[in-house]
């Protein structure tokens, strides 16, 4: 059967795969063939991590139509991030790359979905593990032969997988559209599964409860229940044109590409609600999440819109801030206060929660952004044949009792502390750059990235207390974090050093605590008459 796909831009990649064949649908079918070809060699599969745009990164104002690296011209923003790795994708058992498309989250583990473009349906999914958030772990990989993966999600020790598969090399289900079952163990990928054929060319998003999964399907589509014990369709609606499902308590909600915003009673998919959104081109996926009663929604080449889920009234419309055929709105996603926008070209903008959304800028990666998922502290970003960039949040999650008086940092970018001045600061800070003179002493409670080179100059004092990033990893002129003479780097938390470490002679360094430790990637120069003290890890060990 030959499958045709809709490319909404080469950025911004389509998901919804057509063929010819509409027949009835078949209920439950148990995998019986071998499919699912799955690999548990951390070695191997470990030498897809790159760390090469690895370190600290801005959310900078420039121009949302490039996605690149931001200079060190970024502005001061208070949300430090860290791009801890990326992923790149795999190849099929045909050699054939894939390209990474949506995100699933549980607990320590992010499950990545893989499609193909073109004609042949070929499909991948990715378990990452993240619970060392400085060392993410590709601990599991599973081709899947003959089946794209457009989706997935996690429920009840079971992961939940949108699908559309060569009917040609499957006779045994009547329509490319499926919903996958499968079981995990302990979190991990296993050939154990369950098929659910669904009447349609492609099943472009599923959501779950504790009781029952919910799928949609593309052109000509329809909504589907289906029990989670059973794996039995319990009820179809059938509406044009769905792109994505999303639950919120008792509500089952859809987005259409042509009909706008469905809203469903649970139980019995009555509808309940319907509204408008702004009309899609054909064949892009699109994603919506929720923020309290606001439903945010991916609209295309008009941006995002937000929506009052009772009343279905617009309350925000936020246009791309520059046309261009790969700049266009495909997902977001909220968490802790902060709406991600995955624009394709135009890169990752990010958003401040509240009575409206309120943008903070773009964030500095490379790159065109066709998804993304945020939880925890982490935040996914899918790139299609670019893979997945894992960015780490860098929340400051310690009180410390000496700090409580200390006010937000409000020095600009590039902060420079002249001989013997005292600056003290708690909280979230992310900057350009630091230089600390002789004599003066900076402390910092919280979380600190400092995107450029840290210097400390004679007699100066650096106390960070709870976590520190610094710099950008194996760079061509790499950043440097600099102790001179009789300089101190005071250490009480989680320091991560992306780029060189250089101690000059009578360069000191203080660890506090029984659980301070250090992460240095770059190389470190130590020369005569440097002091480390206390206790500490040393995950690289490169402090000997």
């Amino acid at each position: 059967m030959k499958k045709e796909v809709y490319l909404f831009s080469l950025a911004a990649m389509s998901l919804f795969t057509f063929c010819t064949n509409n027949d009835e649908s078949n209920s439950g079918t148990q995998a019986k063939d071998s499919n699912v070809q799955i690999n548990n060699d951390v070695t191997s599969l470990n030498k897809r991590l790159d760390y090469t745009n690895s370190g600290v990164i801005s959310i900078g104002n420039s121009s949302a139509s490039t996605a690149r690296l931001l200079s060190s011209q970024a502005a001061t923003n208070a949300l430090p991030l860290v791009q801890i790795a990326e992923i790149n994708p795999p190849k099929d058992s045909n050699g054939r790359t894939l390209q990474a498309n949506h995100v699933a989250v549980n607990g320590n583990f992010a499950y990545v979905a893989y499609t193909m473009m073109g004609e042949v349906y070929s499909g991948a999914i990715d378990v990452i593990d993240v619970s060392d958030p400085y060392k993410p772990k590709l601990i599991t990989s599973a081709l899947i032969a003959n089946t794209d993966i457009t989706s997935l999600t996690y429920s009840n020790g079971s992961l939940i997988i949108a699908g559309a598969t060569d009917i040609d090399k499957k006779p045994e289900l009547a329509n490319p559209s499926i919903v996958i079952n499968m079981q995990l163990s302990s979190g991990l990928l296993t050939d154990k599964y369950t098929i659910t054929d669904l009447e349609g060319k492609v099943t472009t998003d599923v959501a779950a409860n504790s009781s029952s999964y919910f799928a949609v399907t593309g052109d000509q589509g329809s909504l589907f229940k289906i029990n989670s014990s059973s794996k039995a369709i319990s009820t179809k609606v059938t509406v044009n044109d769905l792109r994505s499902v999303a639950i919120s308590g008792d509500k089952i909600v859809t987005l259409s590409g042509t009909k706008g915003v469905n809203i469903y009673n649970e139980s019995t998919l009555s509808l309940q609600k319907s509204f408008t959104t702004s009309t899609d081109v054909s064949a892009a996926k699109r994603t919506m999440d929720f923020d309290g009663a606001k439903l945010l929604v991916s609209e295309g080449y008009n941006g995002l819109g937000v929506y009052d889920i009772n009343s279905g009234s617009k309350l925000q419309s936020i246009p791309l801030a520059a046309a261009g055929e790969d700049n266009v709105t495909n997902a977001v996603s909220v968490n802790d206060g902060y709406a991600f926008v995955a624009n394709g070209a135009a890169g990752l903008n990010v958003y401040k929660t509240g009575t409206q959304l309120s943008l903070l800028g773009t964030v500095g990666i490379e790159g065109s952004s066709n998804y993304v998922k945020s939880s925890g502290d982490f935040i996914y970003v899918a790139s299609g044949k670019g893979g997945l960039k894992i960015i780490k949040m860098e929340k400051p999650n310690t009180t410390f009792g000496s700090c409580t008086g200390y006010g937000t940092y409000n020095q600009g970018q590039n902060l420079i502390l002249n001989s013997n001045e005292i600056k003290s600061y708690n909280g979230s800070t992310a900057i350009s750059s630091a230089m600390i003179n002789s004599g003066a002493i900076l402390t910092h409670c919280g979380s600190i990235t400092i995107q450029n080179g840290l210097t400390l100059n004679s007699g100066g004092t650096f106390n960070m207390k709870g976590t520190f990033s610094q710099g950008k990893y194996q760079q061509q002129n790499p950043t440097e974090l600099i102790i001179n003479s009789n300089a101190l780097l005071q250490i009480e938390g989680t320091v991560v050093i992306w780029g060189d470490l250089r101690l000059n002679s009578g360069a000191k360094i203080n660890f506090i605590g029984n659980d301070s430790s250090i992460t240095i990637y770059g190389k470190v120069t130590k020369n005569s008459d440097v002091t480390i003290t206390g206790n500490y890890k040393d995950t690289e060990n490169k402090l000997k």
